[in-house]
């Protein structure tokens, strides 16, 4: 198989990150809301009660986390 230059360049779009950056999203579980990590390729990481409580643990672990609204 061989990559065009185009789906090279996506693929290393997306690991760019992959192991520094997280994103943080607010989700409804069991009709209460919580916040999950999510590492930069979608795997969910962990939940948390508070935005806050999940921001302070991706930075304890060396990740670069971002809200997603």
């Amino acid at each position: 198989m061989r990559l065009e230059r185009a789906q090279l360049e996506e693929m290393m779009m997306a690991m760019v990150g992959l192991e520094t950056m997280a994103y943080i999203k607010p989700i409804m579980v069991e009709k209460m809301q919580q916040y999950a990590v999510f590492a930069a390729d979608g795997t969910q990481l962990a939940m948390f009660d508070s935005e806050e409580i999940a921001y302070y643990n991706a930075v304890k672990h060396n990740l670069a986390p971002v809200s997603i609204h």
